[in-house]
């Protein structure tokens, strides 16, 4: 068959063309091809699947475990707010009732009997709970799981911890710390100053109070009442004990609800100590950043068998996320990934929730303590842990306010909380 020239023209013109796109296609000329190694390209028009994440810690802090992902999994982009935590639990609740709320959320550790069916738990083929017993102190399965399930994993374990003045202690002259609640009863006359209507000038400790005046009073009694071996709030004994601090015909009185809130009082010299967490300690210092504390281990009952409290925040998926595995995926590198979590706490100056990393910051001299305490710390299943605060609180006002009897106090609070 004989072509024509402008015939062959055609042809040749239109083989060219073909073989040209199938030479980009198969790339053989570079930089028209689209790039799918997830660097991106001139002509790379894939988008990132959007996540979101809710949370109260600064952002500061989450933006370098987000850096960190981004270098793991570069598909993915991850848009962090950061709420007050005085309004975050009613803002969380309120954004998913309507659906509107985030893939991934900053979790109490109290939370899940009260919020497990908001949230999606963790296939077992991206983490199970062999391996969370293997790299996590006890508590987080207490605290994490239900019935075999993974719920939410934490990036950090604080617990309660003896902080105290060093220069009220070395000018009364005490040598020793105490490290059970019988040596802390001890010097308890030598701390406390009082004037002669023995009304309190300077306190031995803020201990004994409600959480009108007392941060973080209802952790501290569940503390002693577990430390005693029984389930808060039905420990008369325990109750008692830590009663006798505010009762002024005490000889452990030191304490009273009519004193200035704790942490207040301890920055301004006014309190030689305090039990509380290690995210008090930037709050305190900010106040006064010449005070001289310091920090040692919670006082115990049983020093051989220790108990402490745990208050910390993990890291769940919601369930209307509609890339839980993601977001799953995001939470365990977060989590688990000793270099990531590392790069968080250097920051966050939060104690490890990794055994791995607890024994490496185990003598650290700001978190070392509150590190090792995480081995031992217990928690009680709470319905509603903002509802039981507010009700142990008013357990402890109501028998300082002189309303009700210690026992009949332990019996309103159990049946408020039955109700939850």
């Amino acid at each position: 068959m004989n072509f024509s020239k402008q015939q062959l023209i055609i042809i040749f013109s239109v083989i060219g063309i073909v073989l040209f796109f199938v030479l980009v296609f198969l790339g053989v000329i570079p930089g028209l091809r689209k790039d799918n190694s997830g660097k991106g390209g001139p002509f790379d028009n894939t988008e990132k699947i959007q996540i979101s994440f809710w949370g109260v810690d600064e952002a500061s802090n989450i933006e370098l475990i987000l850096d960190a992902y981004s270098k793991i999994n570069q598909s993915v982009n991850i848009s962090y707010t950061q709420f007050n935590e005085s309004n975050y639990e009613k803002s969380l609740v309120n954004s998913l009732a309507s659906g509107q709320g985030p893939d991934i959320l900053m979790f109490n550790n109290s939370w899940l009997p009260k919020h497990s069916d908001k949230i999606a738990f963790a296939s077992e083929t991206q983490i199970n709970l062999k391996k969370i017993r293997q790299i996590f102190p006890a508590v987080v399965e207490q605290d994490c799981v239900s019935e075999n399930k993974i719920y939410c994993l934490p990036i950090y374990i604080d617990t309660l911890a003896f902080i105290y003045n060093k220069d009220h202690f070395d000018s009364k002259g005490i040598a020793v710390l105490p490290t059970n609640w019988q040596n802390f009863q001890s010097i308890i006359s030598r701390l406390r100053e009082t004037d002669s209507g023995n009304k309190i000038i300077k306190a031995a400790a803020a201990i004994g109070g409600s959480n009108k005046s007392i941060d973080s009073a209802s952790d501290l009694l569940s503390l002693i009442m577990l430390q005693s071996e029984d389930n808060p709030p039905s420990s008369p004994d325990a109750f008692n004990f830590y009663l006798q601090f505010s009762n002024p015909s005490s000889q452990y009185y030191t304490w009273n609800d009519n004193l200035r809130p704790s942490l207040d009082n301890f920055s301004q010299e006014t309190t030689s100590a305090i039990f509380n967490y290690a995210s008090s300690l930037k709050s305190i210092l900010s106040k006064n950043p010449s005070l001289n504390l310091a920090v040692s281990p919670m006082l115990q009952f049983n020093e051989k068998k220790p108990i402490n409290y745990p208050r910390y925040w993990a890291l769940a998926v919601s369930k209307q996320s509609k890339n839980s595995k993601l977001a799953w995926d995001f939470i365990i590198s977060a989590s688990t990934n000793s270099t990531i979590a590392k790069t968080y706490l250097q920051t966050s100056k939060n104690p490890p929730a990794l055994r791995s990393l607890i024994q490496e910051y185990i003598n650290d001299p700001d978190i070392g303590i509150f590190a090792s305490q995480a081995l031992t710390a217990k928690n009680w299943q709470q319905k509603d842990n903002t509802a039981i605060k507010g009700i142990i609180s008013n357990m402890i006002e109501s028998v300082l306010n002189g309303k009700l009897s210690p026992a009949k106090s332990i019996q309103e609070a159990e049946n408020a909380i039955n109700q939850l």
